[in-house]
């Protein structure tokens, strides 16, 4: 009976379980601002910011939106091609880790010499198993699982800028559905004016210059409609595709309008230190410098001997069809070794590459987080002073309002020219549209704060795809 060379296996799994060549992997520690520069991040501090940021969307009190999110999370078409690259991944690093493991060949043979039948035959299983002495495939299997990790936070990234985009859209649709409503009400306001107007000129108070300044106003409030009604549809449509809809398949769904999602006035968003954590990109870019860092071992493996053991075991026989009855039985193991004494300086050049995409690794890593630290402090500062343009259009449509009543008042009892109230209307048909334009900025430019500072991170896996 065949006995495989126990010391030479013991000896193999000791060296095995040495260090592999190569830097081992640590994760760099990238230097954060304390707090938040931009005004308005003055609650960042506050306890517990993860609880305040999971599931955000749900902080605008709009079921409408939660809903919206929670079907996009199920049934978008972008998160299906990013799972199919995650399994794509995956199965990159079973390949890797397969290498690891002996690998057995199942083999027949006959040969001919002369004449029929052959004069010999051969059936064997033939083992080949790399040990892995110097940790060439056990960099590899790293290196596949950083980068399987990597195609995992892509796919967390995918899913929150879907959840900002579902929640950005919505917010711009009601805003959209707010605007032509205003124009609508101020269009039949100078209706009536114009009306009284022509009331005025059969009463000789008014010129017929003033009834088609009237006309004109009304015609050209009338104008703007259509092109908001135009978003309106375009954002519909946005809306469906994100869900993974055709055009036009939420019309029925969003026909009856509702109000703009109202940004909640407390901001929890905690500390710069938390992007990295929180935010799947910069996840993304330090899963890649593990990956490229484990990548520079697996090229200095090259550099060294490689050992394989080479096992067969089989029946040989002078004659086939004495093969399986009357075959001789075989077995045998043992050591190959390979070594690249002169390859032209392609190894140590391929490990002079590999160092060098570590260093982009590391610097894009860096930039990641340099970026995401702009981001935040841009859609903090945005959110802060949109705000407080929001405060003052409502003082000035307050003030438009009165002014426009005053106006109409003054000119009913002949007190007043037309030309007041046309003024007066212009400036609160602008002033209302501003206004609310402004508190369309103020929720979304809240979502781009809770996008920016990675919010709903922990609710990710809970809104995976089935």
């Amino acid at each position: 009976m065949f006995r495989p060379p126990v010391r030479l296996l013991a000896l193999w799994l000791a060296v095995c379980s040495g260090c592999a060549v190569g830097p081992d992997y640590r994760r760099p520690d990238l230097a954060t601002p304390p707090a938040w520069r931009a005004e308005g991040a003055g609650a960042a501090g506050a306890a517990d910011p993860d609880a305040a940021l999971a599931a955000w969307w749900e902080r605008f009190g709009d079921a409408r939106l939660s809903a919206l999110v929670e079907r996009a999370a199920r049934e978008s078409v972008e998160l299906r091609l990013a799972d199919a690259r995650v399994r794509e991944r995956l199965a990159l690093r079973g390949v890797a880790g397969a290498s690891l493991w002996p690998g057995v060949d199942a083999g027949a043979e006959a040969t001919w010499y002369s004449g029929d039948p052959p004069d010999s035959s051969l059936a064997a299983l033939t083992a080949l198993w790399e040990l892995d002495v110097f940790g060439g495939l056990r960099r590899g299997l790293e290196a596949a699982n950083a980068d399987a990790d990597a195609a995992l936070e892509d796919r967390r990234a995918l899913l929150l800028a879907l959840v900002g985009s579902v929640a950005t859209t919505y917010v711009e649709l009601r805003g959209l559905e707010s605007q032509i409503e205003t124009v609508r009400r101020n269009r039949a306001a100078q209706e009536e004016t114009r009306a009284l107007t022509e009331a005025q000129r059969r009463a000789g108070l008014a010129s017929d210059l003033d009834v088609e300044r009237a006309r004109a106003l009304v015609s050209v409030t009338a104008a703007e409609i259509p092109p908001l009604e135009n978003s309106r549809t375009v954002a519909r449509n946005r809306l469906a595709v994100l869900l993974g809809a055709a055009p036009g398949t939420l019309d029925d769904e969003l026909a009856e309008e509702a109000p703009i999602p109202r940004a909640p006035t407390e901001l929890v968003i905690g500390v710069p230190a938390d992007l990295l954590r929180r935010r799947p990109d910069l996840a993304r870019a330090e899963r890649e410098l593990a990956a490229a860092t484990a990548r520079i071992g697996e090229a200095k493996a090259e550099l060294y001997p490689r050992f394989t053991l080479v096992g067969s075991v089989g029946l040989r026989s002078e004659d086939v069809a004495k093969l399986v009855s009357g075959g001789t039985e075989f077995a045998g193991i043992g050591p190959s070794i390979t070594w690249p004494v002169f390859a032209a300086g392609r190894i140590r050049a391929n490990v002079r590459a590999a160092n060098a995409r570590e260093e982009q690794a590391l610097a894009r890593y860096e930039l990641a987080l340099l970026s995401a630290l702009e981001e935040t402090e841009n859609s903090l500062d945005r959110h802060a002073r949109e705000q407080m343009r929001r405060r003052d259009l409502e003082d000035a449509v307050a003030a438009n309002r009165e002014a426009v009543e005053l106006a109409r008042l003054l000119y009913a009892n002949g007190l007043g020219g037309f030309l007041d109230v046309l003024i007066a209307e212009r400036s609160l048909l602008e002033s209302e549209s501003r206004l609310v334009e402004s508190e369309t900025a103020v929720s979304t430019s809240l979502v781009a704060v809770y996008v920016a500072v990675g919010g709903g991170w922990q609710q990710a896996e809970a809104l995976r795809l089935p």
